[in-house]
């Protein structure tokens, strides 16, 4: 069990970019914050926001914290000097010039279930980093990771990469148990694997962290959003609840999340998209959820319905309030678009064919027109091991494309190089942090 000094102890002190976490509460003792800079890192509560907002300005700024506290009876305090880093840039939306895709590529061999990085220019055309090697491998957890997501952070100076805790390959394959489900899906991991990195090349050890709700059947395809009001990282996955007696599911597959400012303390688990149920009131599975913030609107696209489930398909949400899980609504699925799948392996857009939804939005620069924003939404053809699938959008609420903002891309339009791209993640990225990855990779 931790220290109360330990609970207290800032992480990296000296290179603070962002809110950090200062406890009120450790186990039975209460916690009292003093800030002497608190117009750099605020002490007490600010709107919905806890103690520890920082406000990085244009030259470090070293803080003193005091923690005072009653152990055993006596008055205690702890002191601790942190420096808050300047802010060398705010990036804009003319900085991005480029894109950087995050990746597996399959479960056959021991380095498959890891991190690959390919690059691009406009969001299309992608070309594998490494010569084709991984970029991270996780020496923690099951030894192998899948469905990595990229984040940048508001700041814009950090990166996150969190992925699934899961390897296939060290678990002898997809085998399907007595219940009739898949193992993996029953016995898997209750952690998520989290790396971080200040450029994209040097990233410092996996960690590990424990997020899934008691007698969950896993955790599965993390991403992750910055939450304006809580000022809070939302790490949101799917896990399903299992019956120990019967072993068999008492919660299909849900999306829950956990919120945290350091990646050294979570919050308790939460609902953050619950299941969709059918006409009779029996609830759906909900897996590989992808959220964008566009405007003061979020949306979502998740695989709604399990493999064989009819009328499941990629479903794209909405929801004005972030963490209000019964404030999703149904947008419309893809397969509603009436999109022809003239000349590709599969014939249906439907959660039969499809998994991994992933969102992200085009550089400035990529867009048709200017003044119009440019969506991009790759699916992964799991059904016949086919990669992935690339639509692109000016606006995601055109239900039944009558407006032609839906395009499903023709192959001549995108390629993925040599490695197959599995549930992965896009994140844009800035001209001088293209021109680094290359030279590094």
């Amino acid at each position: 069990m931790r220290t109360i000094i330990e609970e207290l102890t800032i992480k990296n002190s000296n290179n603070i970019r962002g809110n950090i976490y200062l406890p009120e509460l450790v186990g039975e003792t209460r916690i009292s914050w003093k800030s002497s800079k608190p117009d750099i890192i605020s002490d007490t509560v600010i709107g919905e926001m806890a103690a520890g907002v920082v406000k990085r300005t244009s030259q470090d700024v070293e803080v003193l914290l005091t923690a005072t506290f009653s152990e055993d009876g006596e008055r205690s305090s702890f002191e601790q000097k942190v420096c808050v880093k300047k802010l060398e840039k705010t990036i804009t939306e003319d900085d991005y010039e480029g894109y950087l895709f995050g990746h597996f590529i399959g479960e056959s061999k021991e380095d498959q279930e890891q991190i690959y990085f390919a690059l691009s220019e406009d969001g299309l055309n992608f070309k594998d980093m490494n010569d084709g090697k991984a970029i991270l491998t996780s020496s923690v957890g099951e030894k192998g990771v899948r469905d990595p997501y990229l984040y940048r952070s508001p700041e814009g100076d950090r990166f996150f990469l969190v992925a699934t805790d899961l390897s296939i390959y060290n678990r002898g394959g997809w085998f399907v148990n007595e219940q009739g489900y898949y193992d993996p899906s029953t016995t898997g991991s209750h952690n998520l694997i989290i790396w971080e990195s200040e450029d994209l090349i040097n990233w410092g050890e996996p960690t590990v962290a424990h997020v899934a709700p008691p007698n969950a059947g896993m955790a599965w395809a993390p991403e992750m959003i910055y939450d304006d009001e809580s000022g809070e990282y939302i790490i949101f996955f799917a896990s399903s609840i299992m019956d120990p007696a019967t072993k068999y599911k008492s919660k299909p597959n849900t999306i829950y999340y956990v919120a945290t400012r350091d990646f050294v303390h979570f919050s308790d688990t939460k609902i953050f998209i619950d299941n969709q149920c059918e006409p009779d009131g029996k609830p759906r599975e909900i897996i590989d959820a992808t959220v964008i913030k566009i405007g003061d609107m979020y949306y979502s696209a998740a695989k709604d319905g399990d493999n064989a489930e009819a009328n499941g398909g990629i479903r794209i949400f909405k929801n004005k309030n972030l963490l209000d899980a019964e404030g999703w609504v149904k947008v419309l699925d893809l397969d509603e678009l009436g999109l022809k799948c003239e000349g590709l392996k599969i014939d249906v857009l439907d959660n039969s064919t499809l998994e991994g939804p992933e969102l992200f939005q085009y550089n400035k620069k990529d867009w048709d027109n200017p003044d119009v924003p440019e969506y991009g939404l790759m699916a992964d053809q799991y059904s016949v091991g086919g990669g992935y699938l690339p639509l692109k959008t000016t606006n995601l609420e055109d239900v039944d494309n009558s407006t032609a903002a839906w395009k499903l891309l023709s192959k001549d339009e995108y390629s993925f190089d040599k490695l197959k791209k599995r549930h992965g993640t896009i994140m844009r990225i800035t001209k001088e942090e293209m021109e680094r990855i290359k030279k590094a990779f």
